[in-house]
């Protein structure tokens, strides 16, 4: 009988980590089960397929109750209805992946929940797939809901040990699926020198949760001069978002617009996750808010600096013995903050690296867990 599985909690490949899960996972997924049938639930169809997204079927949204849902006071009420199409979808015989990484780490997590009932009662196996979940927003409803998926891959160890601590038996320690996702050349913009361009990415979400308004474009501006008068370092703006309601590309602008150098250069908003990983992967340090940005640069051997407004990117960073390289947004504490914190990178560059060469495939090999595998059977 042909494996089905049904990859859902995507939002569309216009956000680069969510296209490098899930191409990361149907690649895993064909390796494994070369003749599955997959399906992937998604808020934006035209979004996964301008990219490439090699799956069987799709399943949307039902935009009329998402829209009732978006003027309601009572959260909740439509999920069913919204997610219909994906609900109906799953029988005894499927496998259901929530792929969307920090999807509990939210309040809509709850949507999510209709559709991962939905697989309990039909019979299904239903896996929360490389994840990473705010302890804090481990209540009794999130526990029950977790203790019942078949497996949870917990993509870092602050989110492993926390569901450890509260007596759950089915999560797995397995790195992040997109470590293993193969970088695709593409031409680098002009003003970008391989191995001695340092890759800056702000997000939007990142200056909507700045504790000091103005604090982080303040910070990157600072450093930016910084590397043009004591280095000969040039600098790259790679946007790793793209979604109209959250683009990377246009805080990066401005960012390009403040500077008339050309020491430095604004990458495309075109390219796709494996794209963005080379450009990211010719660099020699990178700064990035966006936590997928962090993990091509790690599973590179790139020195980096995450800008940590979550539990993934501190969780990962730990993992990977860098926890000295994660500035919360509440330590942005004046506009030298980040600019301090990069001359230290600076200095232990070798360390970083020959630390990243030591571990990183043994890390990558744990995003391919053949346990994990084995549950799916």
């Amino acid at each position: 009988m042909t494996k089905k599985f049904l990859l859902y909690g995507h939002g569309g490949s216009y956000n680069h980590g969510a296209e490098a899960i899930i191409k990361s996972t149907i690649k895993l997924i064909k390796n494994n089960y070369p003749d599955s049938h997959v399906l992937l639930s998604t808020h934006f169809k035209e979004q996964d397929m301008e990219f490439g997204i090699d799956v069987n079927e799709y399943c949307e949204r039902d935009m009329h109750y998402a829209a009732l849902d978006k003027s309601s006071s009572e959260k909740g009420k439509y999920d069913k209805l919204i997610y219909k199409s994906t609900i109906d979808k799953i029988d005894k015989d499927t496998v259901c992946l929530s792929v969307g990484g920090d999807n509990y780490c939210y309040d809509n997590w709850r949507r999510w929940k209709a559709i991962h009932e939905r697989a309990i009662e039909a019979g299904a196996k239903s896996v929360l797939w490389s994840c990473s979940i705010e302890p804090s927003m481990m209540d009794k409803e999130m526990l029950d809901t977790l203790r019942t998926h078949h497996v949870i891959t917990a993509r870092e160890s602050i989110t492993y040990n926390s569901l450890k601590e509260h007596g759950l038996n089915n999560a797995v320690l397995c790195s992040d699926v997109a470590f293993a996702l193969m970088s695709r050349k593409v031409d680098l913009p002009t003003n970008f020198i391989e191995y001695n361009t340092v890759g800056i990415n702000i997000s939007p979400l990142v200056v909507r949760r700045e504790v000091k308004p103005g604090i982080i474009l303040e910070n990157i501006a600072t450093l930016i001069e910084y590397i043009i008068k004591n280095t000969d370092m040039n600098i790259a703006l790679i946007p790793h978002v793209v979604m109209s309601m959250d683009n990377d590309y246009a805080i990066l602008k401005e960012v390009y617009d403040m500077f008339n150098s050309e020491r430095i250069c604004l990458v495309s908003d075109k390219l796709d996750a494996a794209q963005y990983k080379y450009v990211i992967s010719k660099c020699r340090f990178g700064i990035f808010s966006r936590t997928h940005a962090t993990i091509a640069a790690y599973s590179s051997g790139i020195p980096c600096i995450a800008i940590g407004y979550s539990i993934k990117s501190a969780g990962i960073a730990h993992d990977l013995g860098a926890s000295d390289y994660v500035i919360g947004l509440d330590k942005f504490i004046d506009k030298f903050s980040l600019c301090t914190m990069f001359k230290n990178l600076m200095k232990n560059e070798n360390i970083f690296s020959n630390n990243l060469e030591k571990i990183m495939e043994l890390y990558v090999k744990n995003s391919r867990n053949c346990e994990v595998i084995n549950v799916l059977r």
